[in-house]
């Protein structure tokens, strides 16, 4: 079994028999670990008719915490998530300036590209994942490989909104 089948079995089992619906947050991070490779992995529910978001799982949250609410910002990066289903990757310091209020606590953590990959359901943006790690981490190669996770993350999403009312 290759190490990429291993992860989505393990995934699956996760998914299969999690007591808590956290632990499937934790699952898709792990699978991701093994795909695309994340330093930071954080899961972002969007609830389209109240213009919010919710951060439903989180791998630093210490820093990163599942928070309530806080509202959604619509900028061209969203819209290609939304009308293109268009993965986004920055693989550069150079190319984070000014794309995110945090860079600085960011690349603290050793971080300086990033990954967000849409999900989406009934044609409606339900959530997106949000992967950092070091520079360059996320060529094309990595974001054929994000795409995997697209199935596994909406079953997540699922799970995860209903725990959160969102």
């Amino acid at each position: 079994m290759t190490e990429h089948a291993a992860a989505f079995r393990a995934f699956e089992e996760t998914l299969a028999r999690h007591v808590d619906p956290l632990e499937t947050g934790a699952a898709l991070h792990r699978l991701a670990d093994a795909l695309i490779g994340v330093r930071i992995f954080t899961l972002t529910a969007i609830e389209m008719p109240l213009m919010q978001v919710r951060r439903v799982y989180s791998s630093h949250p210490d820093v990163y915490p599942v928070l309530g609410t806080k509202p959604l910002v619509l900028d061209p990066w969203f819209e290609a998530m939304r009308t293109e289903r268009r993965i986004t990757a920055i693989n550069t310091a150079a190319e984070m300036e000014g794309e995110f209020p945090d860079l600085a606590l960011i690349r603290s953590l050793g971080c300086n590209s990033s990954l967000s990959v849409p999900i989406m359901v009934g044609n409606e943006l339900i959530g997106t994942i949000n992967a950092l790690d070091t520079e360059g981490r996320y060529p094309a190669p990595a974001l054929e490989r994000a795409q995997d996770l697209i199935t596994p993350a909406t079953a997540v999403f699922l799970i995860l909104r209903r725990h959160f009312g969102v």
